[in-house]
């Protein structure tokens, strides 16, 4: 049982673990990614204060290290669900899930459906994690649409239980794909299916597939925790980063714009700085 579960490793989850850890509570970062997508592709950062010039990583390095010193223990985990109990909450991920009695949700820009069909074919054919639903297209052909390079150990998983899996990848680089998986260079367009996914229409051509598998940053917030107040599309939050569930506080680009690092550290600064405050009053 922790005292504070935070769910992503970018500025303001690492912000709230670390701020939390001096605190002298025990705290869990959970993060799909060990330095953040936003991150890793800034090639020189001119605007945090102090670091004139310091690249992505090297700024996300610093980050983890910091947070690592003090006592924050990192895991490389998916959340897919949160969910309410009479400790606090249990946060489920792809392989284990955790206790905590207080959450902070730094997820990062919001994540939202964005293929045309996709909210209509959720749960029917479309999903979002392949360990979870794999093994409902034993022998079928599948589909991952990938924005991360995480997406290939998706398409390995299925590969080994699937007849045929096609793999779309949404940004550049080399793929490392096993026997079994075949690259679709293309776009992917819209989804299609009467009440069931049938095929994946794309600037490649049409794909007959039972499954798709859509691999994103992170699931869109509302998901995670079914309840949570939303607000132009981003998490709804007050002063203290607190949301509309008592327990559950946000930092960083999910709770809206301007997604900036100096930001997203403030904010994980106050909602660590909130979450210690309801632990002591609970």
């Amino acid at each position: 049982m922790y005292d504070l579960l935070v769910v992503g490793g970018g500025p303001a989850g690492l912000s709230a673990a670390l701020n939390a850890r001096r605190r002298n509570k025990k705290v869990l970062l959970v993060a799909k990614e060990t330095i953040s997508s936003k991150l890793r592709p800034a090639g020189r950062i001119e605007n945090y204060p102090g670091l004139p010039g310091v690249s992505g990583p090297e700024l996300a390095e610093r980050f983890r290290e910091h947070a690592v010193a003090a006592g924050v223990e990192i895991k490389k985990e998916e959340v897919i669900n949160i969910q309410p109990q009479e400790s606090g909450f249990f946060v489920m991920g792809k392989n284990e899930g955790f206790e905590a009695a207080a959450v902070i949700l730094a997820t990062g820009a919001p994540q939202k459906a964005t293929l045309p069909g996709e909210v209509e074919l959720a749960g029917r054919g479309v999903s979002y994690c392949a360990t979870c639903d794999g093994m409902f297209f034993r022998g079928r052909d599948v589909m991952v649409i990938s924005q991360l390079p995480a997406g290939e150990e998706e398409a390995a998983f299925l590969a080994g239980i699937c007849r045929k899996v096609y793999y779309l990848p949404e940004y550049k680089g080399e793929y490392n794909l096993p026997p079994g998986v075949e690259l679709v260079n293309g776009k992917a367009l819209r989804l299609e299916g009467e009440g069931q996914l049938e095929r994946v229409v794309t600037t490649a051509g049409e794909y007959k597939v039972a499954g798709v598998f859509l691999e994103r940053a992170g699931l869109p917030p509302e998901q995670l925790y079914p309840g949570l107040a939303m607000a132009d599309e981003a998490i709804q939050v007050d002063r203290r980063m607190a949301t509309n569930i008592p327990g559950l506080f946000a930092a960083g680009d999910c709770t809206g714009r301007p997604w900036q690092i100096a930001k997203a550290v403030g904010e994980g600064q106050v909602a660590a700085l909130s979450a210690v405050q309801y632990l002591a009053e609970r």
